[in-house]
């Protein structure tokens, strides 16, 4: 069965934009040599959803897998040319994205790294920046 979801941001003053997920504000700016610095970027929000996801997909099904997580980093690095977000005709999105988790638990290495290969497969954020989603936009005058 299919769901959807929904996130409605606003641009506010300079480059601030205020996004409504579900009963969650998020404040998105650009850094602070840009003027902004009032929250993370949208590359950064992306970055930690990705870390989040493995987060969550991780203690949900590490139980039914018999792994026991005692405590979980997720290292997420990416890098891109901002120059495309600057308007030359470069790739503006991110061109290498790179995960590191730290598991700690009583678990094999080799056990850790089969499941994560399993995370890495259910994880939604994960499979949207790897599959070629369709996305369409509509625009409307106010």
């Amino acid at each position: 069965m299919q769901k959807k979801t929904r996130v409605k941001a606003m641009l506010g003053e300079g480059f601030r934009v205020e996004a409504q997920a579900k009963n969650h504000r998020i404040v998105m700016d650009l850094p602070p040599p840009f003027g902004g610095g009032a929250g993370p970027t949208p590359v950064d929000l992306l970055l930690a959803s990705l870390a989040g996801c493995y987060g969550i997909v991780s203690k949900y099904h590490a139980s039914k897998h018999g792994i026991e997580i005692r405590g979980m980093n997720v290292i997420i690095e990416a890098e891109y040319d901002p120059a495309g977000f600057e308007g030359e005709d470069v790739k503006p999105g991110l061109q290498k994205v790179s995960i590191i988790v730290e598991v700690d638990t009583p678990n094999s290495e080799e056990e850790i790294k089969e499941f994560m290969k399993f995370v890495s497969q259910h994880c939604p954020i994960e499979d949207t920046l790897r599959s070629q989603t369709p996305v369409t936009t509509v625009v409307k005058k106010k």
